[in-house]
């Protein structure tokens, strides 16, 4: 379990933060991706918001490079059908675990907006969790 100061202080830093960071691509954040992982406190359970068809498990490298990879391919197979992105986002989520929610938002040609997310749960001292659905096909 994370030591008390650095839960707290992720929490203290990011509660009232609706989103923490926001742009046209990911690849702009790949820097501040990684640290904000590292930032990230143990959660005392790895329980997503939303149900997803995969989970990734490994170190911050694996985890953050996997994760680039994930958002990366999804903002380009968004761009090759012409599906308009709005925002790519990272927002902290407190609950029912301490976790990071990744999430693209687009139009579709139909003119429906959708999103894609993933969520990161940091799970003990050298792991984290991916849970994702970027891997499927939209």
């Amino acid at each position: 379990m994370a030591e008390p100061g650095v839960q707290e202080n992720f929490v203290d830093k990011y509660q009232d933060a609706d989103q923490i960071w926001s742009g046209p691509s990911f690849l702009g954040y790949m820097e501040g991706l990684k640290a904000l992982l590292a930032e990230l406190p143990i959660s005392p359970a790895a329980i997503p918001t939303k149900e997803y068809h995969y989970s990734l498990t490994g170190n911050l490298d694996f985890v953050y490079g996997e994760l680039l990879y994930s958002l990366s391919g999804t903002e380009g197979l968004l761009r090759d059908k012409a599906f308009p992105l709005h925002e790519c986002y990272i927002r902290p989520l407190f609950s029912p675990s301490v976790a990071l929610e990744c999430g693209i938002r687009y139009r579709t040609k139909a003119g429906e907006e959708l999103s894609r997310t993933c969520e990161v749960v940091h799970t003990d001292a050298t792991g984290y969790i991916l849970f994702t659905d970027y891997h499927r096909p939209l």
